[in-house]
């Protein structure tokens, strides 16, 4: 039987999951490998004056788009109206009326940035780019392919952002155009992906400003809201208490700490990204939701605790061999942080579960601990002590933020144990990081390049042997869903059957 919310029958939700899973790891890497190129291109073509601008202009932009992601388009995939067609037009419209209050207000913080930081050169370069709110708007259509999980013709939609902005952007940086390259190229790449979202929209862009809607988004929206302004306190005030306690230098430490620990989240990127319509599809059977709860965290696991653990295990060489030896200081917040953003990742898309069924208070409880910790332990320690005392304390930011999870988690859905979880996913980092440290522990700790290598070596092989393992039926599993599905041909009348 054929799911009134997808095009293909529900038997066929786990193998599209799968595949889905594949889509948009693809997506993710494309666009990742995409933005590093431009990054540097745009590097040895301009100067670092230019690039600092520019820099100060999207950084800013780009934290106010962060507050205006409140889940309009989540509470539009969870809802399951009968017109689709209108249901997708009042989200828009709400989501429209959003962003030009958001495009009005980047307009009129310019002048205000440009003072802040004494160089006009920056008011005109942010006016540039106060459109990105409404040409993201524009782009809504991509949400109706999300629904119906018809992942190519979302990231279809989603991939011309990158790409034309790099060949836009590059283009014209190479043609002698400075910074305002950066903001011209994006403009087009924008402008472009509005374009193609609206030309290929199953539905007509239409404003229906529908006030029963409107209650209902603000309702689902506003608890994201707060939890993505506590995220954004914790992001932006441990930068500033880093530059407060050590200057520059210490900004440059806790900002190289978070670029690295942030790719512990690339694996449920991409598999949040896949299975939060899927949740909303069977939303009304605990039993499946559970069983997409540990499947998909085992997965995710699977990377994040590798790169948790190797980042911690690794980051001493990574300083010495790599980075070079001005980032010593960093080395323990690289350890510590490899830990707690592993660990982070347990459950973390917990809360996609609970927006599936239209509750998305829990994220701003959650976030809201998580601020309260963060402020409470490692600010304070790392006024006391330094940077030690800031890495160590953000275990305890880790613990309430883990404490939160696991009773929101356990209220959803009580027959998952996340207990039996944690440990099962613990097993292959315990292993292999075992294995380094007993090497470690028998040669003195003191170690070359060399032996780095080999290590790190150590460290992957048994963690993947360890993986394997353990994880064989639920890789077989997913790859059976990946495999293409065999096509039975019918028999030719006359041909040994009979017609």
């Amino acid at each position: 039987m054929a799911s009134t919310r997808f095009s293909f029958p529900r038997a066929e939700l786990r193998r599209r999951t799968a595949r889905g899973v594949l889509v948009n790891g693809g997506f993710l890497v494309v666009v990742e490998s995409v933005t590093i190129a431009q990054n540097v291109v745009v590097a040895r073509l301009l100067s670092t004056s230019d690039i600092g601008l520019y820099g100060i202009v999207s950084v800013t932009v780009m934290t106010l788009l962060t507050l205006k992601q409140v889940g309009i388009d989540e509470q539009y995939v969870q809802q399951d109206e009968e017109n689709q067609e209108l249901a997708f037009q009042r989200a828009f419209t709400v989501e429209l009326i959003l962003s030009v209050a958001f495009a009005l207000l980047v307009a009129m913080l310019a002048p205000a940035i440009a003072a802040v930081y004494g160089s006009w050169r920056l008011a005109p370069l942010m006016l540039g780019l106060a459109y990105l709110p409404i040409a993201f708007a524009l782009q809504s259509p991509a949400w109706v392919f999300f629904r119906r999980m018809e992942f190519v013709r979302q990231r279809t939609v989603q991939a011309v952002v990158p790409l034309a902005t790099f060949a836009a952007t590059v283009t014209l940086v190479a043609a002698g155009v400075g910074v305002w390259g950066l903001v011209l190229g994006a403009l087009a790449g924008n402008l472009l992906a509005a374009w193609v979202a609206i030309r290929s929209s199953p539905y007509p862009l239409r404003l229906r400003v529908h006030g029963a809607s409107v209650r209902r988004y603000a309702r689902f929206s506003w608890p994201i809201l707060v939890a993505a302004v506590a995220g954004l306190v914790i992001r932006q005030g441990q930068v500033f208490a880093f530059d407060e306690k050590l200057g520059l230098a210490g900004a440059g430490f806790i900002t190289l700490a978070m670029t690295l620990t942030q790719y512990a989240d690339r694996a449920d990127r991409a598999v949040t990204a896949t299975i939060y319509p899927a949740i909303c599809a069977v939303k009304d059977a605990r039993s499946t939701m559970t069983e997409l709860f540990e499947k998909s965290n085992r997965l995710t696991a699977i990377w994040a605790l590798a790169f948790g653990a190797g980042l911690a295990l690794f980051a001493h060489d990574l300083v010495r061999f790599v980075l070079g030896s001005k980032w010593e200081p960093a080395t323990v917040l690289l350890q510590v942080l490899g830990v707690t953003t592993a660990v982070h990742q347990l459950g973390f898309n917990w809360t996609a579960f609970y927006r599936a069924v239209g509750v998305s208070r829990p994220q701003a409880v959650y976030a809201l601990a998580s601020l309260a910790a963060f402020c409470a332990v490692p600010i304070p320690l790392l006024f006391a002590t330094g940077i030690k005392g800031f890495a160590f304390g953000m275990f305890a930011v880790m613990a309430a933020a883990f404490g939160t999870r696991a009773l929101y988690v356990k209220r959803l859905l009580p027959e998952l144990r996340l207990g039996a979880l944690i440990a099962r996913a613990a097993v292959p980092a315990f292993a292999a990081s075992s294995a380094v440290l007993l090497w470690r522990l028998a040669d003195g700790g003191s170690r070359g390049g060399t032996e780095a290598i080999a290590q790190v070596v150590l460290f992957l092989g048994l963690y993947v042997a360890v993986t394997l393992a353990q994880e064989r039926k639920l890789l077989g599993e997913v790859g059976g869903y990946i495999r293409p599905t065999p096509v039975v041909v019918p028999p030719v009348p006359g041909e040994g059957a009979p017609a």
